[in-house]
């Protein structure tokens, strides 16, 4: 069975190396990420925590934690990489579909798709086999 926490942890990577792909985060990448974790991935799977609260507020928090060690996206995302290779069976195809959805709209979120998101978009789709 999939790992929920270390799923949502990985996606925070993910979202993290979409927006910190112009090493630059911006305050509409953050508004986007955390609309998709309201709405598209809170009520993914009603884990919480020992506190009660939502899992899926894993994602930010690790996003939050990628940009307060600078870490580069290359490696945010080779992480998410490496974790969807390892449990690429247990991802249904709706999920793949939701990952990459957010991971498209926290790219829109400033004028439009840049080169850099670009790349990473591409790649990610290519591993999700969309």
């Amino acid at each position: 069975m999939l790992n929920t926490k270390r799923l949502y942890k990985e996606l925070g990577n993910l979202f993290y190396s979409i927006a910190a792909a112009d090493k630059r985060i911006r305050p509409e990448e953050r508004e986007v990420l955390h609309n998709e974790i309201q709405y598209a991935w809170k009520h993914h799977d009603h884990s919480t925590d020992r506190f009660g609260t939502d899992r899926a507020f894993l994602i930010e928090f690790e996003f939050e934690t990628m940009e307060d060690e600078f870490e580069s996206a290359e490696n945010a995302f080779t992480s998410f990489e490496n974790f969807f290779t390892e449990n690429e069976k247990e991802i249904d195809q709706a999920s793949r579909v939701k990952i990459f959805n957010s991971a498209r709209h926290i790219a829109e979120s400033v004028r439009k798709i840049n080169a850099n998101e670009l790349v990473y978009l591409v790649r990610l789709k290519k591993i999700l086999k969309l």
